[in-house]
């Protein structure tokens, strides 16, 4: 019988950890809302083009591209075109690791954490299946402050030439084809630049969140670290009316929480959870008036 409970106790501790994970993946994901590109590799074909007939010529420096940028996206906010959008969060499967604390580093992981780690691809599914897309539309003339980054604001971007790694513009046809890249980011960094044209919430916020409290009887969140790695802005603008008919954002986040087990997880000690958050934000715009999916009127069809 004493083999039997202690047999049964280990198989409860085991269960207990892998709904602690559920419950800590599922905060992480909702408390983190991210894509590279080397400059040295893309080819400056703008001097190929000729810009006689864009609404504004092509612009060559970084200033220029980022200047240009914002004044279009913020008329998004303030002229109110229509815009569906589709966003969707993704961890990849082999970015999730939970190791002891200060073996984050180790190629090899603990024995006693081996049933988590074998889980973890499974959980992360089961986590992300009625969070990882959202999708919809926002009429000619309604408000868009809601969805469009950043959200609760009027403009949709106050990025500097000091808070990116460099922009640049390339005709293609009707379009001009804008990319913004960012720096690889910790989060304090994260909170003074990205905040200028995404959407992150304050690591304070984060910390005493109702998200993490739920998961304090297994494991206690104690700090996390994160590093937002290759984040790009692209956009795609009609040259000749100089307007956006669409936006995406990548944002990456490598997050690492430290984590101290609690009540029957109190054995596992100061744990590690780590992965790799992504975060894809597609927004397209139509700028004429009206409702580009409503039937056509035909009451006064003859």
């Amino acid at each position: 019988i004493n083999a039997f409970e202690r047999g049964f106790n280990l198989i409860m501790k085991k269960i207990s950890l892998l709904a602690a994970a559920v419950l800590l993946i599922s905060s992480l994901l909702f408390c983190f809302s991210a894509c590279s590109s080397d400059e040295s590799e893309i080819e400056d074909s703008t001097a190929a083009y000729s810009y006689v007939d864009s609404a504004t010529p092509a612009k060559t420096s970084s200033e220029e591209v980022l200047h240009y940028f914002n004044e279009l996206v913020n008329k998004i906010k303030s002229e109110k075109p229509a815009v569906s959008y589709n966003i969707e969060k993704n961890i990849p499967n082999d970015s999730i690791r939970v190791t002891k604390k200060g073996a984050e580093q180790s190629e090899e992981t603990d024995s006693s954490l081996d049933a988590i780690n074998d889980s973890a691809k499974g959980l992360k599914d089961l986590v992300l299946e009625n969070i990882k897309k959202t999708k919809g539309n926002i009429a000619y003339g309604e408000e868009n402050s809601d969805i469009l980054f950043v959200k609760g604001e009027s403009w949709a971007s106050k990025l500097t030439e000091n808070d990116i790694k460099y922009a640049f513009m390339k005709e293609v046809g009707d379009n001009y084809y804008i990319t913004i890249a960012f720096n690889d980011l910790t989060s304090a960094e994260a909170q003074e630049v990205l905040t200028k044209a995404f959407d992150l919430r304050d690591k304070d916020d984060i910390l005493n969140s109702a998200e993490f409290a739920k998961t304090n009887a297994y494991l206690k969140l104690n700090d996390y670290d994160v590093v937002y790695s290759g984040c790009t802005i692209t956009a795609t603008v009609n040259r000749f009316t100089d307007e956006l008919t669409n936006v995406y954002y990548y944002k990456a986040a490598n997050v690492t929480a430290d984590m101290t087990g609690n009540g029957t997880l109190a054995n596992y000690g100061d744990v590690s959870v780590m992965f790799k958050l992504e975060d894809k934000a597609n927004f397209d715009i139509t700028w004429e008036n009206g409702y580009p999916t409503s039937p056509l009127d035909t009451s006064n069809a003859q």
